[in-house]
């Protein structure tokens, strides 16, 4: 269904012809994006293997998995030359499956960091604002990305040129979602974060870095996130490399803030007292301490930077925020 407010003339020599710049850029960006996503992953993976997997790391480690395989599998379809309209519905499908899937991941890992800074009681089963942000979030956003595989657009016009998209009335609920779910995420992990200290004067440097940190890496995702979409409503439908091309800078982008912002948090000499930043990689011992922690109903916990231990916190004891590395 052609779009009326398209910004972009069909008649642009994006779609009238095969354009070798495009492609060969397109393969640059997969080159280089699938080396990096794999040494991002590979890098967690061990780490996680050191410490503890735990739900956040799983999902950590799934959004590397998802985009990887987004950009590899999206390389390999595009190079192949086709004049019929199977591949690039073949594209597009695969396209917004991956692309959501990964986007999901990513999701969830913010939902598990929002979790862990509330040192919570309950079991994530029973713990009502865990479940709730799963529903509230991940059923429009699964109804929605079924939206836009019904409203995608695919076909290949009468220059060759496989053209590929969404239409308008998916593309905007999704993108919606996908910036108040951000928001919000952020939002729920870095309020609790001020308030260990009562603000951020009185914010010890470590987490004053995973504040920045978080803030930094939210806003340029977001500004990748609304980038790709906008440039959708451009086009009555992208060229195939063009939509793909931008859709892969995204997810590399995603990738690197997500893998910068759990970057393990370093201690100096004046801050050995000072904890760790919040995070995916609790150890066994940790992850112990919350199991045991969550049976007890203890009411809070204090977490010894220096031995990354978390212990119930003692009556009349203020209790001091986390971490080992998310």
């Amino acid at each position: 269904m052609p779009n009326p407010r398209a910004v972009v003339s069909d008649s642009t020599i994006l779609k009238t012809g095969f354009l070798l710049p495009g492609e060969i850029v397109s393969l640059l960006t997969s080159m280089i994006s699938l080396p990096i996503i794999a040494i991002f992953f590979w890098q967690r993976l061990r780490q996680a293997h050191v410490k503890a997997y735990t739900v956040a790391s799983c999902a950590l480690l799934m959004t590397y998995i998802s985009s990887f395989l987004f950009v590899f599998v999206l390389t390999a379809l595009l190079h192949i030359r086709s004049r019929d309209n199977t591949l690039c519905d073949a594209v597009i499908l695969l396209c917004v499956t991956l692309f959501v899937v990964t986007k999901a991941a990513t999701i969830l890992f913010l939902i598990e960091r929002a979790y862990i800074i509330s040192f919570p009681i309950l079991p994530r089963y029973q713990h009502p604002e865990y479940v709730l942000s799963n529903l509230l979030i991940f059923v429009p956003y699964a109804t929605i990305a079924g939206l836009s595989i019904y409203y995608r657009v695919a076909f290949t016009n009468e220059h060759g040129v496989c053209i590929i998209g969404i239409q308008m009335v998916a593309l905007l609920p999704l993108l919606l979602i996908e910036v108040l779910a951000y928001l919000y995420l952020t939002a729920r992990f870095l309020i609790p974060l001020l308030m260990v200290r009562f603000g951020w004067q009185e914010l010890v440097l470590p987490l004053r870095r995973v504040f920045i940190r978080t803030c930094i890496a939210t806003a340029v995702a977001m500004v990748s996130t609304l980038a790709v979409k906008i440039s959708l409503t451009m086009f009555n439908g992208e060229p195939a490399w063009l939509c793909c091309m931008t859709c892969k800078i995204d997810a590399l982008i995603g990738c690197t803030m997500l893998h910068w912002m759990t970057k393990p948090e370093g201690q100096s000499g004046n801050e050995q007292d000072t904890p760790q930043m919040l995070g995916i990689h609790f150890d066994k011992e940790s992850s112990s301490a919350v199991e045991r922690r969550q049976d007890s109903g203890t009411n809070s916990v204090v977490l010894n930077s220096t031995s990354s231990e978390i212990k119930p916190a003692s009556s009349g004891t203020s209790t001091e925020t986390a971490t080992s590395s998310v």
